[in-house]
């Protein structure tokens, strides 16, 4: 069984998922991955990277394939479906329907959507009382973050009417750097840091990721919340309702198994993971002197 990672196992949300996925289907089934790395490389680069993935995949010859996220799923589901390989998705924010995962015969997975509401409503309850409340939501400008933040502005109509949110997408680190330090002067309750990972320097460099989140968690006037428990550490986002990603590729790799053992993926209908996890940094909550509900506390993952 073949992996094609969209991003790289140096990042959490693939080293969790990833870890599920061998936690689930080893040792019965060998797993071998290919990281696309579309987190770091240039965009120009994506089309001769998915290439090299289809080789790999030709040279490998699985019995089955997980495409993970958007961009390994956007560049292969058509040869793949062609090659008629069984194939199971996950993470992927786009519509199945405008890839045709609907119509690939062979295909199943599991669709990943930002706790919005959730998320925002304890937010909320763990801010001191306002009327209004007005939280900054910030996104890197990736093709899963357009996804994401597209999927966001859609559901915000459902939105508490005392909650005002606002989406900002952007590429270059001296835009995040002035954003989070204007967040409060700008009147804002807290900032949501999304996704950050594709944020480049003034060079058109990749910046360090965790680089970024800490230097944001040191220099936020304003706590800083996550989506992602990928986000959550004493040096990152304080916590939240979040996906987890373990949970997210336990999903995938059941589908993956039933598969392997003779079940057709078009008897297996594509899921969509809301279960998220009350995650939270004692650190964080502590800084800001933040007062966990007690249902909350009791269900909350500590990652300090």
């Amino acid at each position: 069984m073949v992996v094609i990672e969209s991003y790289h196992q140096g990042y959490l949300w693939d080293k969790q998922y990833y870890r599920a996925i061998l936690d689930n289907l080893t040792p019965q089934h060998e797993v071998s991955y290919f990281e696309m790395d579309t987190k770091r490389i240039p965009k120009s680069q994506y089309s001769a990277q998915a290439d090299r993935a289809w080789q790999f995949i030709e040279q490998q010859k699985p019995q089955l394939v997980i495409l993970a996220d958007d961009n390994a799923v956007n560049f292969l589901h058509q040869r793949l479906d062609i090659s008629q390989i069984p194939v199971v998705y996950l993470g992927v924010n786009m519509n199945p329907r405008e890839y045709q995962l609907n119509e690939h015969k062979l295909f199943t997975g599991v669709l990943e959507r930002p706790l919005l509401r959730r998320s925002l409503i304890l937010i909320h309850r763990l801010l001191p009382k306002s009327e209004h409340r007005k939280i900054l939501v910030m996104f890197d400008q990736s093709n899963t973050s357009k996804l994401a933040a597209d999927y966001i502005s859609k559901q915000q109509s459902s939105m508490l009417s005392n909650i005002e949110v606002n989406i900002v997408q952007l590429n270059r680190l001296e835009e995040w750097q002035q954003q989070v330090l204007t967040a409060k002067e700008q009147g804002y309750s807290a900032i949501v840091i999304a996704l950050y990972q594709t944020v480049r320097d003034a060079g058109n460099r990749s910046v360090d990721a965790e680089q970024l989140l800490k230097w944001i968690a040191e220099n936020t006037p304003v706590p800083n919340f996550g989506f992602w428990g990928f986000s959550v550490s004493a040096d990152g986002n304080i916590g939240g309702y979040v996906l987890d990603g373990y949970h997210h590729g336990t999903i995938a790799a059941k589908m993956a198994a039933k598969i392997l053992a003779g079940e057709k993926p078009e008897d297996i209908f594509p899921v969509t993971d809301d279960l998220g996890t009350y995650m939270f940094s004692r650190h964080g909550v502590e800084k800001w002197q933040l007062n966990l509900p007690k249902e909350v506390e009791k269900q909350t993952l500590w990652v300090d």
